[in-house]
């Protein structure tokens, strides 16, 4: 049986997004110790600051001239609205996946919609992760 475009693009999407979680999961069962260690109320900020410094380091890879796919893709969000440019970065995480979706943010040039992304990013992440039971809920 054939497989449809659409489903293959799903399943390469899943399996980035699993990636990324496994990853975090590793990162994360680093820093267990000092997790555990923290009052309640400050294991999800340590959690969701691992997250971010995560979302840094890949944002830090040192990118040469950007390939055309991330240029085109940055071109196009950049003609929504600020308010909806968020939401489609993050579409473009679970299509493409998290470094070309960090890639096409960079490309637009706009700190402000970068820390929104990157909030956004760490929020979905955290949320995934306790989903997973890879982290506890606090």
């Amino acid at each position: 049986m054939k497989k449809n475009f659409s489903s293959e693009k799903k399943e390469e999407a899943l399996k980035i997004e699993f990636s990324e979680i496994e990853k975090l999961k590793e990162r994360i069962q680093e820093i267990e110790s000092q997790v555990l260690k923290a009052k309640p109320e400050s294991r999800e900020k340590l959690i969701k600051e691992e997250i971010r410094k995560y979302l840094e380091e890949l944002q830090e890879t040192p990118s040469f001239a950007p390939p055309t796919n991330v240029r085109d893709e940055a071109k196009e969000i950049s003609k929504f609205p600020p308010s909806q440019q968020v939401g489609a970065l993050i579409s473009l995480v679970f299509e493409k996946g998290l470094k070309e979706a960090i890639s096409v943010a960079r490309q637009l040039q706009n700190p402000a919609i970068l820390d929104e992304f990157h909030d956004t990013l760490v929020d979905q992440f955290y949320e995934k992760l306790v989903k997973e039971k890879i982290i506890k809920p606090l």
